[in-house]
C-alpha cells in the first residue's frame, strides 16, 4: 500500500445527492458502523491519495470539518445534477491543483478498501491517456474508478446535452473495466434505510 505517490492525482468523495431513497437525508452524514459513511470513504481515499476534496451540495459544514478548504458544491449549472457533475466539479479542482486526474467514488460505499482504491490507481498509471473502472462479481462500478483531467471538456459537453448517465460516459470515452477481486461487500451501495443495519 502506497501514500506517498506524487501528487499527479487527488481523491473525490461524491455526496451530493439527494438522498431520495434515504427519505430525504444527506446519505453521507448517515452512520454506518459508528460513523458517518462519508468518513469510511475518506479515511479509504486519503490512504491513496495525498489530497481528497468533497462534492456536496449540503451539511456543507459536516464536510468541511472532514475535508477543510476541499469541499466543492456544484455549479449552479448543474446543482443536483447527479454524480457526473460532481465529476466534472472534481476535474476542475484537479486542474487548478496541476493534477493529472482524480480518483472518484460514492459516499454510499463504505465498505471500500484502500487495497481496491490503489488498484484503480495503479491499472490507471499503465496508460494514463484512458479512465479506468472498477468491475467486481459481474458488476461495473463507474463510480469506482479513476478520471484524467483531459475528459473534463467530454464531460462538460455530456452533461451540456442533457445526458446523465454515468456509464454510458464512461463507455464513450473508453473506459478500461478493471477485475476487482474483492466481494462485493467493498462496493455495497448502503442507499436505503434498511442498508445501514
Amino acid at each position: 500500500m502506497t501514500s506517498d505517490r506524487p501528487p499527479v492525482i487527488i481523491g473525490l468523495l461524491l455526496a451530493g445527492g439527494k438522498g431520495t431513497r434515504m427519505g430525504g437525508q444527506d446519505k453521507g452524514m448517515l452512520n454506518w458502523q459508528g460513523q458517518p459513511m462519508a468518513r469510511w470513504v475518506y479515511k479509504a481515499l486519503s490512504a491513496v491519495a495525498p489530497e481528497v476534496f468533497i462534492s456536496a451540495n449540503r451539511s456543507l459544514n459536516d464536510y468541511k470539518q472532514l475535508a477543510p478548504g476541499h469541499v466543492l458544491p456544484d455549479p449552479e449549472n448543474f446543482h443536483y445534477q447527479g454524480p457526473l457533475a460532481g465529476l466534472l466539479t472534481g476535474l476542475k479542482a484537479a486542474a487548478r491543483e496541476g493534477a493529472s486526474a482524480v480518483l472518484v467514488c460514492p459516499c454510499d460505499t463504505p465498505g471500500i478498501t484502500p487495497a481496491t482504491l490503489d488498484a484503480l490507481v495503479t491499472a490507471w498509471e499503465a496508460q494514463p491517456e484512458r479512465p479506468v473502472i472498477a468491475e467486481s462479481e459481474g458488476r461495473t462500478h463507474p463510480l469506482h474508478g479513476v478520471y484524467p483531467v483531459s475528459l473534463m471538456v467530454s464531460l462538460q459537453q455530456w452533461l451540456e446535452s442533457g445526458n446523465r448517465r454515468v456509464m454510458g460516459f464512461a463507455e464513450s470515452v473508453g473506459a478500461v473495466v478493471v477485475a476487482c477481486p474483492e466481494a462485493g461487500e467493498v462496493f455495497s451501495n448502503r442507499n436505503k434505510p434498511a442498508d445501514l443495519l
